[in-house]
């Protein structure tokens, strides 16, 4: 017993060293935890964020579908010069929840309508560098993957087709059908694990094969050490699958997902504490400053561009349903909450070193978004006219883009006469788009199309058929 109680030291001592190796210098001791629990009907994803008792600030963001935006690199970001700017520009698809601590469009994670979750934990990373790809910072990337995907698949193609900036990060991806993956950016490569590859649904700040390779000491994954979910010795990994296996269908989903994470605590109660009902579309919060239970029901969430995207402190001392007390999202909220809040918590260096002063770093935070009130921006703006022909089944037809704000409208006009027909499922990423519409008969055709100058490049298709490829004209 006593060599199997010094392998056994030795073993958590080397668990523990690997946590402490990959810890950013910048943002002091860091101890985050991601999982997915899904059994019968249950499917939830959870999250701790655990920063060393710091008392993290943060915001909760409902984003709106269908505003226009335009990315940024964090180097753009933090350095005087706007080192290697992102020119990359979407319009978003999906709406969402997001928890975010460096402002609009910067989450540390979220879910959107579509049942996408996404959470960033700090690691080491060496994202790949290829200039021919659009560059986005990491926090600005889950928001795109949030605006414009559905599934864990997608978020995983879209893992390859930025230029990431910013700091260490690695990122757990879940959907509404359950499917996870764990993205990593290691030796300048992407690292994916998913389905067998990722036999516990869990992320915590170690790369996904350390903890595997940890596992194996302990009963259950092939090792002789019996582990218990309450042990702080024993590896979070390890900890959450055990709490996983013991979930039964008795127990009421949101208090279980709430003792896992008080569970996976490490030092202090975690700074925030939140969970994703993906089956029933609900949002529970607390954080350590006031550990009231808050939630959110996204049906009753409007996510239509008719009104600007709303806010609320994390700290707020409601508890219940907190839809009411959110507030349009203004300038002057972020302003207060970087100054007051944010900075007071971060280390100077954080953004001295890039020769910004504490101003200009929230002026940076605050402004970064206002790209939509350029209007060489609004390069899709305007109305475009398909050519007509002398063939009668040539279909001749509008399509006008609108912006207002940031945000972006767009009707369909077919020559038959019929009264315009609203785009759903918008969704532009560079200036490549895509939308659904309704016709009268309700026949659905879904349009993809590509915007050169004064020149789009639209494909028609049916659920069935194909209705062939267009050249229209920008007219006005």
């Amino acid at each position: 017993m006593p060599g199997k109680m010094r392998i056994q030291q030795t073993i958590i001592a080397l668990f523990v060293t690997s946590l402490f190796l990959f810890l950013p210098q910048h943002r002091g001791v860091l101890a985050s935890s991601t999982f997915k629990l899904q059994k019968g009907k249950t499917l939830i994803y959870g999250h701790n964020l655990n920063e060393g008792d710091i008392g993290v600030p943060g915001l909760v963001f409902i984003n709106k579908r269908g505003m226009f935006k335009t990315g940024r690199t964090w180097s753009e970001i933090i350095t005087r010069g706007r080192i290697n700017p992102s020119s990359h520009t979407w319009i978003s698809r999906y709406g969402s929840v997001t928890f975010n601590n460096f402002g609009k469009d910067f989450p540390d994670g979220g879910m959107n309508e579509a049942g996408l979750f996404i959470w960033e934990m700090n690691e080491e990373a060496d994202y790949p560098k290829n200039d021919s790809l659009p560059k986005l910072n990491q926090m600005n990337w889950m928001q795109y993957i949030l605006d414009n995907y559905s599934t864990t698949e997608e978020a995983i193609r879209c893992a390859s087709e930025f230029e990431i900036d910013g700091w260490a990060c690695h990122f757990f991806v879940g959907d509404a059908e359950g499917n996870t993956a764990a993205i990593a950016f290691i030796n300048g490569e992407v690292v994916v694990h998913t389905g067998d590859e990722m036999p516990v649904p869990a992320l915590f700040n170690s790369p996904y094969d350390r903890e595997l390779e940890l596992s194996k000491y302990f009963r259950g994954f092939g090792g002789e050490y019996q582990p218990d979910e309450t042990d702080p010795n024993v590896p979070r990994f390890v900890r959450t699958a055990v709490m996983i296996d013991n979930y039964q269908k008795e127990d009421d989903p949101i208090d279980y997902g709430f003792y896992m994470l008080k569970t996976l605590r490490v030092f202090n109660d975690p700074e925030w504490s939140i969970l994703f009902d993906a089956q029933n579309r609900t949002v529970h919060f607390r954080t350590r400053i006031n550990p009231e239970r808050k939630t959110l029901v996204m049906d009753e969430i409007d996510f239509s561009n008719n009104e600007p995207a709303l806010v609320l402190n994390m700290a707020t001392a409601f508890s219940g349903n907190i839809l009411s007390v959110f507030k349009p999202y203004s300038k002057s909220i972020m302003q207060h909450f970087i100054r007051f809040e944010l900075l007071p918590v971060l280390p100077k260096d954080f953004y001295t070193h890039g020769d910004l002063s504490a101003r200009q770093f929230t002026d940076r935070i605050v402004n970064h978004t206002d790209s939509y009130t350029d209007s060489t921006n609004h390069f899709f703006k305007g109305t475009w006219e398909s050519s007509r022909t002398e063939d009668e089944d040539e279909p001749h037809f509008l399509i006008n883009f609108d912006v207002e704000g940031n945000a972006v409208t767009a009707v369909i006009s077919p020559d038959s006469g019929d009264a315009p027909y609203n785009v759903d499922n918008l969704r532009m990423s560079g200036h490549q788009f895509c939308f659904t519409f309704q016709t009268k008969s309700g026949k659905i055709l879904e349009v993809k199309g590509t915007i050169r100058d004064n020149e789009m490049l639209v494909n028609l298709q049916g659920i069935e058929d194909s209705y062939g490829d267009y050249t229209l004209k920008r007219t006005h």
